[in-house]
Parts: structure tokens; C-alpha cells; sequence
């Protein structure tokens, strides 16, 4: 029997190994599916990426449509450098709800590792589109990332200009 690893919001167990091999076809509550998701991002703030992963890829297995378990594992795959699958979840995150900040701003990270910069900035140009009031950290990150871009540009022309 596996063991509890938490709590939902009514004090009921929470068996991930268990729901997460639920045979075809099983459903999960909507309740129960967000309890395991918050399980999976308090392992991945905790820096047990090996347990959120599987909890991620999981939820992601559960209910594929669901745009926020794809932001996760992609979250969390960009955190891991897997940047091809990454991509994969992060592109899928947005498709089915573009207007989640976090899938535009990792996606954004992974094409600025892949120097493809002109993708990366239309990602975090759309993070930061989406945070108008700048309250939401992946878009202030967004920002913080695009004034790096700048200031790499800037000085490779000041570089330039000196050497010329």
C-alpha cells in the first residue's frame, strides 16, 4: 500500500501513487486532480523535481486538455533543461489556453538557451502583455529577461562602434 503524502482541502488522504495509475478510463475529480497538482508544486518548490515530475506527467496523463498540468511539466522540464520536451508541453499549454503567463515566459527561457531570439521575445513580449498591472511574477521575470536582452544588445553595439 502506498503511502499518504497529503491532505485535500477536506482532510481526505491523498494517494498519488495510487490515482495516478488509475486504470483507463477512471476519472478524477476536478478537486482531487488540483489537490495532486498543488502536491506536485510544493515537491517542485521544495526541489524534489524527481516526485513532481512523475506527479506532473501524470496529471498530464489524467486529463491531457488540461492546459495548466502541460505548464507545469513544462515549467519543470525547462528547469531541467529538457528543452525539445519542454517545448512540447509549454506550445501545448498555450494552445489550450493562451492566456497563462508562465508557458509564454519558460518557453520564452528555452528559446533564449536555444538562441533563437526572436521567438523567445515574441514569448515574453506576450507574457508581458498579459500582466499589464506587472503583479504576476513570470511576467516580471519576462521583463527582467527582455532589459537583459537589451543591455546584451546595447553593449555589442557599443563593442562594435569602439572597434570600428
Amino acid at each position: 500500500m502506498a503511502a499518504k503524502i497529503g491532505e485535500d482541502k477536506k482532510g481526505k488522504a491523498i494517494d498519488v501513487d495510487s490515482m495516478l495509475k488509475a486504470p483507463a478510463g477512471i476519472e478524477v475529480s476536478d478537486e482531487d486532480f488540483q489537490s495532486i497538482g498543488e502536491i506536485g508544486a510544493m515537491y517542485y518548490e521544495q526541489g524534489n523535481v524527481e516526485k513532481a515530475e512523475t506527479i506532473f506527467e501524470g496529471l498530464v496523463e489524467l486529463k491531457p486538455e488540461n492546459g495548466a498540468a502541460h505548464s507545469a511539466l513544462g515549467a519543470l522540464l525547462t528547469l531541467k533543461r529538457e528543452d525539445e520536451k519542454a517545448i512540447i508541453h509549454l506550445s501545448r499549454a498555450i494552445e489550450l489556453d493562451d492566456k497563462q503567463i508562465s508557458p509564454f515566459v519558460n518557453r520564452g527561457e528555452v528559446y533564449l538557451r536555444q538562441t533563437k531570439f526572436e521567438l523567445a521575445v515574441a514569448d515574453l513580449k506576450r507574457a508581458i502583455e498579459l500582466d499589464p498591472q506587472e503583479k504576476d511574477a513570470g511576467a516580471n521575470r519576462a521583463r527582467a529577461m527582455v532589459l537583459g536582452i537589451y543591455q546584451a544588445i546595447e553593449s555589442q553595439k557599443m563593442q562594435k562602434a569602439e572597434n570600428n
